[in-house]
């Protein structure tokens, strides 16, 4: 294949299409945090304000203010939908993909880099991010960019990586906090251990970079505090020290935690990241580095700086007490090139892998098929099984055979395995991840909005009615983007009695709740007249849930 830049930059353009732009404003928001940063970026611009995060009408000090900005111009060239408010995610997606490309190509060859793209972009985890209306995917283009600023930067003894790598990371700490500078700088720090160079930290452009990285993230930080009198702080004590500290939410698991993530979310390319990490761990080593692999010490630091990468967010977040998959989504492009540098060191003849090791991944691409297909039969009901709070959904079960195209893939990895055609082993997985990522993003997914209650109850009741003053209230459901929808505060409301109220109010009222809870604890103390405007089933509550009115 040819290694023309251009050429391999439309290819993964194109791969990226097709795995994330068809049907991406489809879904209704998803709750919580889509429902969240719309919900914010609206009331900002409703607001006139740049720099004070709002949500329901409070002061929101969950993250900083950068997926604000970057969506609200996206509103204003698109519309303020579900596709605008998504889209940003694709372009910063393909933006790392293509940083992933150059640092791959820069580190190895071409066919690295371009292998390493496409790994990055079907892999479940950064795909199911790119379609996101959340900070991850700009968190993970610039600290993607800091990382391959610093590379391009420190070579040959150079350190003209100090300033760009500091603008790069100043603009991830607008994006998701502190970590935006302290992640790379434990990164840098390391790799410049291993290879005993810390002394090339001794520069007075590293104060003069931190000025800048200032100068960058400060400005922003320095206002909000200002104009919420401190509150914003809040943001430091408990999204930062607080979620590290404190199982927040609920969101706790063992220090294994993110070891199996890895591999449920790295899919299908799991099924060769254990030969990736431990052929890269070799390549990494001293010996490896002089000739006991034939390695260049070049290809060796490379190993390194990428093991540097995703094990400092590996262990950084294994030591954290709150644990979600998409806390260490950072490393999948550091993940990705050695993939796709291992793969290409066997295609090469490079590696002299045990007869096992290729056998195995193959039956581990099966793996993921056979697990699509039997997981969508049981989502979809096809499959009874009794596990607990199990949400069913019929319109899933047809499309079960989506699970079929990993296990053909696998069938034609064998084939070509067994041909000794090497080259196309690796050309049907990777083909084999286009289809079945692809399939899964457009149409599997978009399917469980049948199941989301919020903006369906908002229109069939009519609740979002901006002609009038109208009042919108919950009682026992919380889920976020019904303040979007509804365009307006929704108020929460606590106790039975205050229930009565609200639907007793002289203004047209909508009351969001559960139908359970309106059975058990509210229709028989309501006599005021009501009607029941909209009911929907919601999979989050694994219920139905009504909207109320006293119209």
């Amino acid at each position: 294949m040819t290694n023309s830049r251009a050429v391999h930059y439309l290819l993964l353009a194109a791969v990226m299409a097709i795995v994330s732009l068809p049907n991406l404003g489809v879904p209704s928001l998803w709750d919580v945090d889509e429902g969240v940063n719309v919900g914010c970026t609206r009331e900002m611009m409703e607001s006139g304000t740049w720099v004070v995060p709002t949500f329901n009408g409070e002061l929101r000090t969950a993250k900083p203010v950068m997926l604000y900005w970057i969506q609200r111009l996206s509103f204003l060239a698109f519309g303020m939908d579900e596709w605008a408010a998504r889209f940003p995610a694709v372009l910063l997606g393909l933006g790392t993909v293509l940083l992933t490309y150059e640092l791959a190509r820069r580190m190895f060859d071409a066919a690295t880099g371009l292998l390493s793209g496409i790994v990055l972009a079907t892999a479940i985890e950064f795909c199911k991010l790119s379609h996101a209306a959340t900070p991850d995917a700009p968190l993970i283009f610039f600290i993607a960019l800091t990382l391959y600023l610093f590379w391009i930067g420190h070579e040959h003894g150079s350190r003209a990586w100090f300033f760009p790598s500091a603008v790069a990371s100043g603009l991830a700490t607008l994006t998701k906090g502190p970590i935006g500078l302290a992640m790379p700088a434990i990164i840098v720090l390391l790799y410049f251990a291993w290879n005993r160079e810390l002394k090339r930290l001794l520069d007075w452009r590293l104060i003069r970079a931190i000025l800048l990285w200032l100068v960058v993230a400060a400005p922003w930080y320095g206002l909000v505090i200002s104009e919420t009198r401190g509150a914003y702080l809040a943001f430091f004590q408990k999204e930062n020290a607080g979620r590290f500290m404190n199982a927040m939410e609920g969101h706790r698991g063992p220090i294994v935690y993110y070891i199996g993530a890895i591999f449920v979310f790295f899919a299908p390319w799991c099924a060769v990241l254990g030969g990736a990490v431990w052929y890269g761990m070799r390549a990494a080593l001293p010996k490896a580095a002089t000739a006991a692999d034939g390695l260049p010490m070049a290809d060796a630091r490379a190993h390194r700086f990428l093991l540097c990468w995703a094990g400092v967010y590996l262990v950084f977040f294994s030591l954290a007490a709150t644990k979600l998959p998409n806390y260490i989504a950072p490393l999948y492009p550091a993940l990705a090139i050695l993939t796709a540098r291992y793969l290409m060191r066997w295609r090469n003849g490079e590696l002299a892998l045990p007869k096992w090791v290729m056998p195995l991944a193959i039956g581990g691409v099966a793996l993921v098929g056979i697990v699509t297909l039997a997981g969508l039969f049981i989502a979809g009901g096809a499959i009874p099984v009794n596990f607990k709070g199990l949400r069913i959904m019929p319109t899933l079960a047809p499309w079960a055979w989506v699970g079929g195209i990993p296990i053909a893939a696998a069938g034609a990895m064998a084939v070509s395995l067994a041909r000794g055609r090497r080259d196309r082993v690796i050309a049907a997985l990777a083909v084999g991840s286009i289809a079945y990522i692809g399939t899964m993003a457009a149409f599997v997914t978009p399917e469980v909005d049948a199941y989301k209650a919020p903006k369906a109850l908002v229109v069939e009741s009519g609740a979002h009615d901006v002609e009038r003053e109208v009042r919108i209230a919950s009682y026992d459901y919380t889920q976020p983007s019904v303040t979007h929808y509804v365009g307006r505060k929704v108020e929460r409301i606590f106790e039975k009695e205050a229930v009565v109220k609200f639907l007793s109010m002289p203004l047209p009222v909508y009351l969001f709740v559960p139908a359970k809870t309106w059975d058990e604890q509210l229709a028989g103390r309501v006599a005021v007249p009501h009607r029941i405007a909209a009911r929907k089933y919601d999979f989050l509550r694994n219920g139905d849930v009504l909207v109320v009115t006293n119209q």
